[in-house]
């Protein structure tokens, strides 16, 4: 029998968890939709069929499941569940990523890295290069949402349940500002 496919814009627009307007990124670069995964995670149901479509992305077998930041631990731990692998997250200090507590990757272990969210690349490329420094075999990146624009980063493959690029505009050149549309900071 063949497993249905999650139908992961149906679930992010009964959350309410798809915004239109104009919005700040981190980076400082301006955006006109954001996503907000959190609000999925927020249901444990949700949050087990999410991580299930993850987990089905990858056939290969995984030790440890990597969320590169303390927000993207329950869907790193739920893909573990999956996955029947350890769960571990990073944090960031002074802006070097580092493993929380005593959270360990050990040598030739095969990882998983999961995002909910990927526009820029910069957290998984940070978490695979930390995974890379322990010995591990990274599996790939698997993330609810991709909107970066190449689809890929570095030399992992990059999975998704949906893929959603988007413009970006540095301040000076964007439209929204030009229209003085209320900018909210992320």
């Amino acid at each position: 029998m063949k497993k249905a496919k999650l139908d992961i814009i149906s679930i992010l627009g009964e959350n309410d968890a798809i915004k239109d307007g104009h919005f700040e990124l981190p980076c400082g670069l301006h955006i006109q939709s954001y996503v907000n995964t959190s609000l999925i995670m927020q249901y444990p149901s949700l949050a087990a069929k999410v991580a299930a479509a993850l987990a089905d992305l990858f056939n290969k077998k995984v030790d440890v499941v990597f969320a590169a930041t303390v927000e993207n631990a329950i869907i790193a731990q739920e893909v573990a569940r999956v996955k029947k692998a350890r769960a571990v997250f990073a944090i960031t200090e002074n802006n070097i990523m580092k493993l929380k507590g005593g959270m360990v990757i050990r040598q030739r272990e095969n990882v998983l890295v999961v995002d909910n969210v990927t526009m820029t690349g910069r957290k998984v490329r940070e978490a695979t290069a930390l995974a890379a420094l322990f010995g591990a075999n990274i599996v790939g990146i698997a993330v609810i949402v991709d909107r970066s624009e190449s689809g890929s980063i570095g030399n992992f493959p990059l999975r998704s349940l949906l893929s959603y690029p988007l413009d970006t505009y540095e301040p000076e050149n964007c439209p929204m500002c030009k229209a003085k549309i209320k900018l909210t900071k992320i």
